[in-house]
């Protein structure tokens, strides 16, 4: 039986409450997927982490609020909400990446970097895309990437268009080639094996972010998979697990591909 294709596209999402650090699968519309029936699944996944940390709740409303505020654009009324659950909540990472995100939205490449930079200090094993915002906007920092190109990357998460996914991911690659996650995106969405790894391979070669280089691995280590190479997609996918470097994410995919590949 053919292995299934895990999507690269995966973002994390990570809310508080009292349980133990269990991780939840969802799917787009927000439906809970079971670990079983993830072996079968082929669309884009969230992995939701439910934290120890309780959060207060006025600074769940403020968050909550300055969300809202952000979406109508509003953004000056959402960063005060941002920083008034911040002081409240100094440990809680998600305003904190929500006023990254905002500065972002605002023009303000280098507001949003240092918010980036500040989320991923308080959660070092990956929070929704930081870890990809911090490389790409360091890269337009120094001049590696062209500026605006991380604005024009998340275009291709705004759209539930295929074709423009695609039309998105070419363009970044021919005016950046040298961007990891373009490469991440392009795998995701061509059909044709040998063209996907050889995107895989290119994305790879590029010095992608820990959340991008793990998700082209696991991707690759499924193709070789579905090749015959069982026991190298076997120690690929392995070697990602046991790997500090690599992000919760990465290793909860990692899990659930190489269970998937066991198994057949």
């Amino acid at each position: 039986m053919k292995t299934a294709y895990i999507p690269v596209l995966i973002a994390l999402f990570f809310s508080a409450c009292e349980s133990s650090n269990e991780i939840i699968y969802k799917d787009q519309a927000g439906h809970t997927i079971s670990k079983s029936d993830l072996s079968h699944y082929t669309g884009d996944v969230n992995v939701e982490i439910m934290s120890k940390h309780t959060v207060q709740i006025a600074a769940k409303q403020l968050h909550d609020e300055a969300r809202a505020l952000g979406g109508s654009g509003k953004y000056d009324e959402a960063i005060k909400k941002l920083e008034e659950a911040m002081k409240m909540e100094p440990t809680w990472p998600y305003p904190v990446y929500d006023l990254a995100f905002t500065y972002l939205l605002k023009g303000d490449p280098a507001k949003a970097l240092e918010y980036y930079q500040q989320t991923d200090r308080l959660e070092p094993k990956g929070f929704f895309t930081a870890k990809t915002a911090i490389y790409s906007l360091e890269g337009e920092k120094t001049g590696k990437f062209p500026a605006g190109l991380y604005m024009a990357y998340i275009q291709i998460e705004w759209t539930n268009d295929p074709a423009k996914k695609m039309e998105i991911a070419k363009a970044i690659t021919e005016q950046a080639p040298a961007y990891a996650p373009a490469w991440k995106e392009l795998a995701t969405l061509t059909e044709d094996s040998t063209l996907r790894l050889a995107a895989i391979n290119t994305g790879l070669s590029k010095d992608p972010d820990p959340d991008t280089k793990g998700m082209l691995l696991i991707n690759k280590a499924i193709i070789l998979n579905e090749n015959g190479e069982k026991e190298v997609a076997k120690k690929m996918l392995g070697d990602i697990i046991f790997s500090n470097e690599s992000t919760t994410g990465s290793v909860e995919f990692a899990k659930i591909a190489l269970k998937s590949v066991v198994a057949n």
